[in-house]
């Protein structure tokens, strides 16, 4: 199959080692930009729940999955609240995130969704990490997932640096495995 990306330098598989010998039920990928995490993992899992809040990206992250039966589409933001967000590009790395709340974009919760099953969450936020593990602390403790999470200084825009990330993982029980940065694997032990 023939994709609209790939980013050799990407880290899909930086927790495969941790649950290659597992049946994984579902797995959510929290702003999956044009999927080459949730294609990387679609053949792992047998759910793959997909979220992307950007309206530029979504054309290409739905030709990206058009053709995988188990792959769901949220076209909305997670947080820590319900409302409405709008979004901006920063001109600095051409990603997009969330600029404030007077937009149309839906803002929801992970908890708000009641997933069950869940082993595997990877979130890259743009810095907004804190206020979606906030939003998803329920399903969190429920299901005990591996978490694989973004944590660089994006998140200076919103107030929060990576150690408020490492502080609430740390106080729900969970344990750092390893990091490649960007990015964290944490699971319960």
């Amino acid at each position: 199959m023939q994709y609209d990306f790939f980013d050799p330098d990407g880290n899909y598989d930086l927790l495969y080692s941790y649950v290659k010998d597992k049946q994984l039920r579902r797995v959510i990928d929290i702003g999956a930009w044009w999927g080459p995490w949730s294609l990387w993992w679609h053949d792992k899992a047998q759910h793959v729940e997909i979220f992307e809040p950007n309206q530029q990206i979504i054309p290409k992250l739905k030709k990206n999955i058009k053709d995988l039966l188990n792959c769901k589409l949220y076209e909305v933001a997670l947080g820590d609240k319900l409302g409405n967000v709008s979004m901006e590009c920063a001109s600095h790395s051409g990603t997009y995130h969330i600029k404030d709340t007077n937009g149309s974009i839906s803002l929801k919760t992970l908890d708000s969704f009641e997933f069950d099953c869940v082993d595997i969450i990877k979130i890259d936020a743009e810095g907004y990490e804190v206020p979606v593990l906030e939003g998803a602390r329920n399903t969190i403790i429920k299901n005990k997932p591996w978490i694989q999470i973004e944590g660089n200084k994006s998140g200076a825009r919103y107030g929060r640096t990576k150690l408020d990330i490492m502080k609430f993982l740390l106080e729900i029980g969970m344990t750092r495995v390893t990091k490649k940065w960007p990015d964290q694997v944490w699971t319960f032990k």
